[in-house]
């Protein structure tokens, strides 16, 4: 953090610290900027508001995420998964419309996981919350009979051996 003839920050860190303040000021004003009180009316106003939300993002370098795109839209995160699911009466277009803005958060994360403007850790994390993402592979999920539609076999239909034991 400072170089070695003194206690001091050096130019590099003193930049690095007044780039940190930038972002935090301009992430706050985003915020503040970009919340509502309330929810879009019809499928009209849900589609312009969602592109608000991401020109906004690209205009002012803010980093497009569900929480935010949710406070845009005057609702909480759970609410817009429960529009994503079709769920709270909301109709097949206002479902597919969440759907697509989810999805372009999820291809936004993935992009800055695969270009190195995010970390692993946290991109990670987003892509197994956000886009149900697994470390694990279920056998279940690759045997052939399922693959093929047959029936999978049971516990009961192995065969039993019987126990040689030690002689």
């Amino acid at each position: 953090m400072s170089n070695h003839t003194s206690n001091y920050p050096t130019e590099r860190i003193k930049k690095e610290l007044q780039k940190n303040q930038g972002f935090v000021s301009d992430t706050v004003n985003s915020i503040v900027q970009i919340s509502r009180g309330t929810k879009p009316r019809n499928e009209a106003e849900l589609q312009e508001r969602i592109s608000e939300y991401f020109s906004f993002c690209a205009t002012h370098d803010f980093k497009p995420g569900i929480e935010s795109l949710a406070l845009s839209l005057g609702v909480d995160r759970t609410t817009f998964w429960r529009w994503c699911n079709a769920e709270n009466g909301v109709s097949d277009e206002w479902c597919n419309m969440c759907k697509v803005a989810r999805q372009s958060i999820v291809a936004f994360i993935e992009a800055c996981a695969n270009s190195g403007h995010l970390s692993p850790p946290i991109a990670i994390f987003s892509l197994k919350n956000l886009a149900n993402w697994k470390d694990t592979v279920s056998f279940e999920d690759i045997t052939p009979s399922a693959a093929n539609g047959k029936e999978n076999k049971t516990i009961n239909d192995i065969p039993e051996f019987e126990d040689f034991g030690e002689e």
